[in-house]
């Protein structure tokens, strides 16, 4: 019901829920607002309700359409609450069949949709009762004889068919997920029972975030002829690359979930979560290239009494164009053993910032080398660095590191060697462990591209190098010190 806020005459108010009214009867979203004054839908909601009434106008090109997304972003209350109402509204004498990956979760679907239904709104919008002897939640009916059914995931619907059939989280937790004996029941029933109930021209909507590979999407995606007849919109917590309505980088809703919120989840429930249920890119561990247990630890006061020789190589993504691009560090320091303690993470910064940074790492480390990729380093970042190398009179060493036209999948995996040998400590990694993880799905690849690139400059230092000897006249010189009280060498 319209408030008149606005101090409507009675029939200026009339006319104007008319409007509203017969908005919300043509147009998804309209009708969430008309029944809720307080829904507020993102982008995000309007692109998956433009699919949505393409299916219920039949101009959908699509069988099956698979939303994947992230929880709490608002894709059961638009997909699985509202819009069955809203068919029905439009189609009174169809059926709508929804399941759920257990009986009561569908059964709140049920009775929140049959809430709508009821209620004064959407009788002033569409004038659609139930029938008074069948309106439980698991399944009610309108007078005009098309019905709604909810089910749980391999519950009996024998005998019912549907022109719409929503299956909304068939997985209930990682547990089930990582069972092929669960993951095929739900396709078994998938198969042969919802999916012979359709209707000729019936739509599948199915909505899920991403446990496994292997779970109901991923067969649909799979299947020779299913997957010629899908459309998926997959909406990343974070995007991954530029679309649409948002940059790489950015929230999908930022007005309720900002990359702070975003990142203090994905810090609270750890790669592996966060990577399946929020970015929708899930992790096999039986596939996994780069086990979590080879990320043995080291502190950096502990690294910093060793004898190591230092270091760096950088994965950037620079062209001619000064833009801040993320950019992936590895800062390894090479003991006598030939083990690597590394220090990997990533920074965005353009061209500018990065050569002041550049010089700040280099002055606090003392860099035997620096590496960077010839490609990148020729095409944006040279002259940054010979200028303020002359403008700060500190001449250091740039090798250009080349990859040979070998990919960058095979250098990557140049590690593993010494991963699973136990030769690679990590001092600072959260966000090499990360794509390491998730490798070769990995989102980004900055920071473990990087280290891939210490192969080709990394040394271990000699029992009697130059850096060794240094060592010991300088202990010597330190106990000289001691010795004698107030006496200091300056050493140049």
């Amino acid at each position: 019901m319209i408030q008149n806020k606005l101090n409507l005459s009675p029939e200026e108010l009339q006319v104007a829920i008319q409007m509203v009214n017969e908005r919300a009867k043509e147009h998804l979203i309209d009708f969430c607002i008309a029944n809720n004054p307080r829904y507020q839908p993102n982008w995000h909601h309007e692109v998956i309700a433009n699919e949505l009434e393409k299916a219920e106008s039949n101009e959908a090109e699509w069988d099956l359409l698979i939303l994947c997304m992230p929880p709490r972003h608002g894709k059961s209350e638009l997909a699985t609450i509202n819009f069955p109402a809203w068919y029905l509204g439009r189609n009174p004498l169809n059926n709508i069949i929804t399941a759920s990956y257990s009986s009561e979760l569908a059964l709140d679907f049920g009775g929140k949709t049959r809430d709508i239904v009821c209620d004064e709104p959407y009788q002033q919008i569409f004038g659609i009762n139930l029938k008074q002897d069948d309106k439980s939640k698991a399944k009610w009916k309108t007078e005009q004889g098309g019905s709604y059914t909810s089910v749980g995931i391999g519950g009996a619907i024998t005998g019912r068919g549907a022109n719409v059939l929503i299956i909304d989280d068939p997985i209930k937790n990682h547990e089930e997920a990582e069972s092929k004996l669960i993951r095929d029941k739900h396709w078994d029933w998938f198969t042969s029972t919802a999916y012979t109930r359709l209707e000729p021209k019936g739509k599948i909507i199915l909505i899920l975030t991403r446990w496994h590979l292997d779970d109901l999407a991923g067969r649909i995606l799979n299947h020779p002829e299913l997957s010629k007849r899908v459309k998926l919109i997959t909406f990343p917590a974070i995007a991954t690359i530029d679309e649409q309505f948002r940059k790489r980088g950015e929230p999908l809703w930022k007005e309720r979930y900002d990359l702070q919120a975003l990142n203090n989840i994905k810090q609270t429930i750890g790669i592996y979560d966060w990577s399946s249920l929020y970015q929708q890119v899930p992790i096999l561990s039986e596939n996994q290239e780069f086990k979590q247990e080879w990320f043995k630890k080291r502190s950096l006061d502990e690294v910093l009494k060793l004898n190591t020789r230092n270091f760096l190589t950088v994965d950037t993504a620079y062209s001619q164009k000064d833009s801040a691009n993320y950019i992936g560090f590895c800062e390894n320091f090479v003991d006598k053993e030939n083990k690597w303690n590394l220090i990997a993470y990533k920074m965005r910064l353009n061209p500018k910032e990065f050569t002041d940074y550049l010089f700040t790492l280099q002055e606090k480390r003392n860099f035997e080398a620096v590496g960077i990729e010839k490609t990148a380093y020729l095409a944006g970042l040279k002259p940054f660095i010979e200028e303020e190398q002359r403008k700060r009179n500190k001449f250091f060493t740039i090798t250009e590191l080349v990859h040979n036209q070998t990919q960058k999948e095979i250098r990557i995996r140049g590690l593993i060697p010494r991963y699973s040998s136990g030769s690679i400590y990590h001092i600072d990694c959260k966000d090499l462990e990360d794509e390491l993880l998730t490798f070769p799905k990995s989102i980004n690849d900055d920071v473990m591209d990087a280290t891939a690139y210490q192969l080709q400059i990394a040394q271990q230092p000699s029992k009697d190098s130059s850096l060794e000897i240094f060592k010991q006249i300088r202990e010597y010189q330190n106990q000289i010190n001691s010795d004698y009280e107030g006496k200091k060498i300056q050493w140049q």
